[in-house]
């Protein structure tokens, strides 16, 4: 059964609001790899890319599903750019999931307010 089965379904109705894609766990990946569950909202707007993710904590003996991270990321991917600027802010560090799925109202507005008042101004 998914970790994920109590946030689900705001994680559709918000990608849904933002006509935003869900990922569940890495479908591209080969099956070996996808050792992991994973929730990641992705969308595009104003040529910078957002995303909300939701992920282990990896750690260097591997990937650590007893804590977790809820991370917002922006970025600007220019094909010609070697560096790609970015905005990062992680608003749940190693934290359990229960954790998250209690404040995930809170964490999904604020995600929300953070990502969508992103300008380029913002990406270093």
């Amino acid at each position: 059964m998914s970790v994920f089965k109590n946030i689900d379904d705001k994680l559709i109705i918000l990608s849904n609001k933002l006509n935003a894609t869900l990922t569940k766990d890495r479908p591209s990946y080969p099956k070996e790899l996808r050792t992991f569950e994973e929730r990641r909202i992705d969308w595009n707007e104003n040529n910078i890319f957002r995303a909300i993710i939701i992920q282990p904590n990896f750690e260097q003996k591997g990937v650590n599903n007893k804590i977790w991270n809820f991370i917002n990321i922006a970025w600007y991917d220019d094909a010609k750019s070697v560096n790609r600027p970015q905005w990062y802010k992680n608003l749940a560090e190693k934290k359990k999931i229960e954790l998250i799925e209690k404040n995930i109202d809170k964490l999904l507005t604020t995600s929300e307010i953070n990502l969508r008042n992103i300008k380029m101004a913002d990406l270093k």
